[in-house]
């Protein structure tokens, strides 16, 4: 029989998944999940254009559940890791070199520098994401300039164009040159995407209508008051489906997505840090009914608000 053993080293996975488990600190994973499977889906780098546009080395739909951790640093690529359904944390250096931590929500997207010492860690729920690992080449540069401008964390919306852009790469599994570099012009005009959405946010506030702002100053602060699309056309009158379209455009959600998601948010400190019974909680958060707080809350964590408080550390 033929003596395999030197193609299967000199494989995509093999060459990189390799180079994945020299660089992984400590990690925890249920039966459920190992993470050579992150490696299934591996891709050509003898190509080219590999030396300087940015290409997939690697990517997975993945759903984990606790135990999970990984710890990794020193590695030589980015990932793109975009949150499908629950939720992880991911502690890592933000751009003042300060130990951050952050909560990956369903529709969010991180850009991770595997360089950099970082943590991945699934706590108290079924987490769904989807995980691709990247070449430096032009990644390392978006990553710079949008890390300068408020971090690589990003909220995409159902209807953003970044979303869009995301399905199309990671819905093209084809692996040879053509498609590698198909998948390189995605990547690219993904990054600059993310780069403009940022640069809006930081500097376009001038740009974006009076009405829009002053609705999302009213939710961030009297999220408890009664909402609906109706009441927001009317005080503003403006169309209620303009509304829609016009506030995701800057801030990612729809009006109603964006109230909860404060209101989440709001809900989640107040479990940690009072005794106040769920009901009363999603009432001071401007949810009346408890049945759909506890159904909101769950979809937008993973896990209903007691299990949020009594799981939760600093409690």
């Amino acid at each position: 029989m033929p003596d395999n053993s030197f193609s299967q080293e000199a494989s995509p996975a093999g060459l990189f998944s390799a180079e994945f488990f020299n660089c992984l600190i400590s990690s925890e994973t249920s039966n459920r999940f190992s993470l050579s499977d992150y490696f299934e889906t591996a891709y050509g780098r003898q190509y080219d254009f590999c030396g300087s546009l940015p290409y997939l080395l690697s990517q997975r739909e993945v759903s984990v559940t606790p135990p999970f951790s990984q710890e990794i640093a020193g590695l030589h690529a980015f990932c793109l890791l975009y949150t499908r359904s629950g939720s992880g944390m991911l502690s890592c250096d933000n751009a003042a070199r300060i130990q951050a931590s952050y909560e990956l929500t369903p529709g969010t997207l991180a850009f991770i520098d595997c360089e950099k010492h970082h943590k991945l860690v699934c706590g108290h729920n079924v987490w769904a994401y989807t995980i691709c690992f990247v070449s430096p080449p032009v990644s390392s540069y978006y990553h710079q300039k949008m890390e300068k401008m408020g971090g690589c964390i990003f909220r995409l919306s159902s209807d953003s164009d970044a979303l869009l852009l995301w399905e199309q790469l990671t819905n093209d599994r084809t692996d040879d040159e053509m498609h590698g570099l198909l998948r390189a012009r995605t990547l690219i005009a993904l990054y600059t995407q993310l780069y403009l959405t940022r640069t809006m946010q930081l500097h376009g506030s001038r740009h974006i209508p009076s009405y829009i702002t002053d609705m999302k100053k009213n939710f961030d602060t009297s999220y408890a008051e009664a909402c609906s699309l109706d009441m927001l056309s009317s005080r503003y009158q403006v169309n209620k489906f303009r509304l829609c379209r016009e506030f995701a455009k800057y801030y990612g959600d729809t009006p109603l997505q964006y109230l909860n998601k404060v209101r989440i948010e709001k809900a989640k400190e107040l479990l940690l840090h009072s005794d106040e019974k769920v009901g009363t909680i999603g009432q001071l958060v401007g949810i009346e009914n408890t049945n759909h707080f506890i159904r909101l809350f769950k979809e937008k964590t993973g896990v209903t608000p007691l299990a949020y408080r009594k799981e939760t550390p600093g409690m």
